[in-house]
C-alpha cells in the first residue's frame, strides 16, 4: 500500500515537472514570437514610405484578396559613403508581376537611359519634358519615378520596393551570402567572376556582380540580366530558413537601406498568399536602340517594344490589352510610327523634346 502510494506521488511529480517545462517552454517561444513580431512591425513602420502616384486602375488592388499585384524595384546610387547626400538616380530598374493563379512572378528590366516622359516634372509651366528614366528619381523620387513608368507602358504600379547601394551590400551580407552562377567572365571593382562557376559572394562582390556594364559584350542588358539573378539569389535566400536565426541584421539592414509603401499586413499577407508564386521566375527585358540628342546618348524604344511589354504584364494582372494608341506617344514616336525606323538626322530637328 505504501509502495503504491509512494509510487503515485512520484508520478504526480513528474506530470508536473513535465507541465512545467512544456509551460516553460511554451513562455519562451511565444516570448520568441511576440519579439519577432514586434520587430518586424518596428521595421515596417520605419521603411513605409507611402507615395501619391496616379491611379491606372478602375478599382483598388487587395492583396488579402490574393489578387494579381504589380511592383517597381528601384535600385537607387546612393547611401554609400561617397553618395550620402545625393538624391541619387535609379540605375537598377524593374517592373514585376505576381499572379497567385498561375502562381508566377514575371520580372521585366527597363534600361536605365530609356527616352521618356517625366511625369511630373516640367521645367517651364504646361511643358512636357522627356529624359533618360533614371533621371526621374533624381527629379522626384520615388514618386516621380513611378508615375515616368506607369506612363511609358501604361500598366499599374501597384507597390514599390527602393534598396540603395549599401543596402544591397549590407543585406546579402546578413543573409551570410548569396548564390550565383556567373554568365560571363570578368573583373570589375576588384571582384572576379567566371563564365558559368557557381559561388557564394558577399555584398560588395554581389554589387560588383550587378553593376558592371561597359565590359559586358550586351552592354546595359547584360547588366539587367546579372541584377536579376541578385535579385532572386536575394529572395531565395530570405524566403529560406536558415535566414530565420539571423532575422534581427537583416531587419536591422532593411531599417537603414530599404523603403516601400508595403505596410506590415500587406508584408505578411504577401508572404502566406504569394510565396508560392515567387518560386517560379519569368523574366524578359525592354529592348531599344541608341539615340543621340545634343550629343547626349539615350535608350529609344520602339512603341511597338513598350506594347508588347505592356501587354505581357497586363495580361499577368488579368486587365485588358491595349493598342499602340493607348500608350503616351512622343514625338520620335510619331516620326517613328509614319516613317518607319527615326533618321538620326531628325535629332536636329527635335533638340526642344
Amino acid at each position: 500500500m505504501e509502495e503504491n502510494r509512494s509510487t503515485k506521488n512520484k508520478k504526480k511529480r513528474r506530470n508536473r515537472k513535465i507541465l512545467y517545462i512544456v509551460l516553460i517552454l511554451f513562455i519562451f517561444i511565444y516570448t520568441i514570437l511576440w519579439k519577432a513580431f514586434f520587430d518586424v512591425n518596428r521595421t515596417s513602420l520605419n521603411i513605409f514610405n507611402n507615395v501619391d502616384t496616379n491611379n491606372k486602375r478602375d478599382s483598388q488592388v487587395h492583396i488579402e484578396a490574393t489578387q494579381p499585384i504589380s511592383f517597381a524595384f528601384l535600385g537607387v546610387d546612393n547611401g554609400s559613403v561617397d553618395r550620402a547626400e545625393d538624391v541619387g538616380r535609379s540605375d537598377a530598374i524593374l517592373i514585376g508581376t505576381v499572379n497567385p493563379k498561375t502562381r508566377t512572378t514575371t520580372l521585366v528590366s527597363i534600361p536605365r537611359d530609356t527616352y521618356s516622359l517625366m511625369v511630373g516634372y516640367e521645367p517651364y509651366e504646361g511643358m512636357e519634358y522627356y529624359d533618360k528614366l533614371t533621371h526621374a528619381y533624381a527629379f522626384g523620387e520615388a514618386e516621380l519615378a513611378i508615375n515616368s513608368i506607369q506612363e511609358l507602358l501604361n500598366i499599374p504600379i501597384d507597390y514599390y520596393v527602393e534598396v540603395n547601394m549599401q543596402g544591397l551590400i549590407d543585406m546579402v551580407n546578413a543573409l551570410g551570402g548569396i548564390e550565383v552562377t556567373s554568365p560571363l567572365t570578368f573583373d570589375y571593382q576588384g571582384s572576379y567572376f567566371i563564365e558559368g562557376e557557381t559561388r557564394t559572394i558577399n555584398g560588395r562582390e554581389a554589387l560588383a556582380f550587378s553593376r558592371m556594364r561597359k565590359t559586358d559584350p550586351e552592354g546595359d542588358f547584360g547588366r539587367q540580366k546579372r541584377e536579376k539573378i541578385v535579385i532572386k539569389a536575394i529572395l531565395d535566400k530570405a524566403l529560406s530558413f536558415s535566414s530565420i536565426t539571423n532575422y534581427e541584421s537583416i531587419l536591422e539592414t532593411l531599417e537603414d537601406n530599404v523603403k516601400t509603401n508595403l505596410t506590415f499586413n500587406d508584408i505578411t499577407d504577401m508572404y502566406f498568399s504569394y510565396n508560392k508564386s515567387l518560386e517560379n521566375f519569368e523574366t524578359t527585358n525592354l529592348v531599344g536602340e541608341e539615340l543621340w540628342l545634343d550629343e547626349i546618348y539615350y535608350l529609344y524604344t520602339y512603341p511597338e517594344d513598350r506594347l508588347e511589354i505592356s501587354n505581357l504584364l497586363r495580361n499577368e494582372l488579368e486587365m485588358e490589352k491595349i493598342i499602340v494608341d493607348d500608350l503616351s506617344l512622343s514625338e520620335l514616336d510619331y516620326q517613328h510610327l509614319e516613317f518607319g525606323n527615326y533618321e538620326e538626322s531628325y535629332s536636329d530637328s527635335i533638340d526642344e523634346y
